[in-house]
């Protein structure tokens, strides 16, 4: 029930001990799916899930999967998030004069926009950012201590962002996917690719979908970079997705790239190719991130772009 709406009960009508969404004048109203909040003394909630107008178990909130909170709160008007004037993201969130351990909520108009984890000093561990109309998310940021996994998105005007990492406890090996994407122009001007996760999909787990997000990943071999491009890739596939790439003219518009894995690239003229890159005009390293004979062929294959070393 990830993405279904949230919305306090006064906005619902019940009948014969089902719960209604109300409709428009021109409309019936129609059975409930959903979660369904329940406003109690002191600010405090009720959440459940409905499914068709019938109450279920009590909502757990992806905020606070593995998480205890023994109260839930309507933060509406003192929430530490609204506070936070510049993003430090140190701003605790208090209730009733103390420090505040737990789920709280906002509403817009009887809508949930917001969800917050708030951990023992009061500030945000995991948060939710709701669009209303429709109900879907504008930003989400979850970390999972129990299984060392964690799940980003941000939604804004010029691109979508969303990442996803974990390490496996057993072996310390990080998986790890990250991108960024602007959707004006089909383009992608961030990428990262650690590990098997390209072909595992663990990001699937993320409990909030985002389909749009997924389609994107599914077909990353199609992938149009955008003018200045960050990659970020594992070395044992790097010459897999280059070569993906170089088919599938996905450098046409590059004219600046960072890149991180380039051990992995067998041939380094590539960079050099005008019918593969034919608008480069830098590309970055960092020293320590690139074996010295790697270096040293690159130097010999930059007559089309400028190469900067970073120490």
């Amino acid at each position: 029930m990830s993405n279904m709406q949230r919305l306090k009960s006064t906005l619902l009508n019940k009948s014969n001990g089902k719960w209604y969404q109300k409709g428009k004048w021109y409309q019936r109203d129609k059975l409930y799916t959903g979660i369904i909040f329940f406003d109690k003394p002191d600010h405090q909630l009720e959440a459940y899930e409905v499914k068709n107008g019938e109450i279920g178990k009590p909502y757990v909130s992806p905020c606070q999967i593995g998480l205890s909170s023994p109260i839930q709160i309507d933060s509406s008007g003192f929430c530490n998030e609204d506070e936070d004037e510049y993003g430090c993201g140190t701003i605790p969130q208090f209730y009733q004069g103390n420090l505040y351990q737990g789920m709280s909520y906002t509403f817009n108009e009887g809508i949930c926009d917001r969800e917050i984890y708030t951990i023992e000093n009061g500030e945000t561990e995991n948060q939710i950012m709701w669009r209303t109309k429709p109900h879907e998310p504008s930003m989400f940021e979850l970390r999972y201590e129990y299984d060392q996994s964690g799940f980003y998105y941000r939604n804004s005007r010029d691109d979508i962002n969303f990442g996803y990492s974990k390490t496996c406890k057993e072996t310390n090996r990080l998986e790890d996917i990250d991108i960024t994407y602007i959707p004006k122009l089909n383009r992608i001007k961030r990428f990262t690719a650690i590990d098997n996760i390209i072909h595992s999909k663990n990001y699937l787990d993320c409990p909030i979908p985002v389909p749009e997000i997924y389609e994107l990943i599914e077909n990353y071999q199609n992938f149009t970079f955008d003018t200045f491009i960050r990659l970020k890739i594992s070395e044992d596939i790097a010459e897999d997705l280059f070569d993906k790439w170089a088919k599938n003219n996905s450098f046409i518009h590059v004219e600046f790239m960072y890149i991180t894995g380039l051990n992995g690239l067998h041939n380094l003229e590539i960079f050099n190719d005008k019918e593969e890159f034919s608008s480069l005009k830098e590309l970055r390293i960092k020293e320590s991130e690139v074996l010295p004979q790697k270096v040293e062929q690159l130097k010999k294959y930059s007559n089309n772009f400028k190469l900067i070393i970073y120490k």
